[in-house]
């Protein structure tokens, strides 16, 4: 893994918060919380203590469209279809579930948000797409940016601190 990919990974874990979180509805652990300041818009993530770990603003300007995203995590493949209407989308999820020995479809919401590395993807509330109920699955994040020589990278890392690089095409 090159510099780069390395540094966007461990920028995503800090900036996301990722480390102690549980996936049930998007909580988190007692040691991490976020706030959400709605006249400015940001979202906090900080310790119990005041010390903040990073920042997360709301984007400048909003998200439109739909793309199909390819990730492994653990040699598993999960192709997804996010949907972007403004600050906040949707996107489904399928993967091979090896526990259960069949395939899963997973919904989630997702909020895009902005940092000093580039936009920022957020999932939440992660349900079974066939009975609408809440699932053990950790939510999805993503960083994207568009580095100087405009070459588009694209990261994952869930909130279980599992990290990949995503291959990413516009749908129409």
């Amino acid at each position: 893994m090159n510099a780069n990919k390395t540094a966007s990974i461990a920028i995503l874990l800090v900036g996301m918060g990722l480390f102690h979180a549980k996936s049930a509805d998007a909580k988190l652990a007692e040691d991490v919380k976020i706030q959400l300041n709605a006249p400015a818009n940001q979202v906090n993530i900080s310790q119990s203590s005041p010390y903040t770990l990073a920042q997360v603003s709301r984007a400048n300007s909003p998200l439109y469209g739909s793309w199909k995203l390819s990730y492994s995590i653990d040699g598993i493949v999960y192709e997804s279809f996010l949907i972007m209407n403004g600050y906040t989308g949707g996107m489904g999820t399928t993967y091979f579930d090896p526990r259960t020995r069949r395939t899963r479809v997973i919904s989630q919401y997702m909020r895009l948000g902005s940092s000093s590395q580039g936009l920022i993807l957020v999932g939440s509330n992660p349900t079974d797409y066939y009975t609408k109920r809440p699932v053990n699955y950790s939510p999805d994040n993503f960083l994207m940016s568009i580095r100087p020589n405009g070459s588009l990278i694209v990261v994952t890392c869930d909130r279980a601190s599992r990290c990949s690089d995503v291959d990413i095409q516009a749908v129409k």
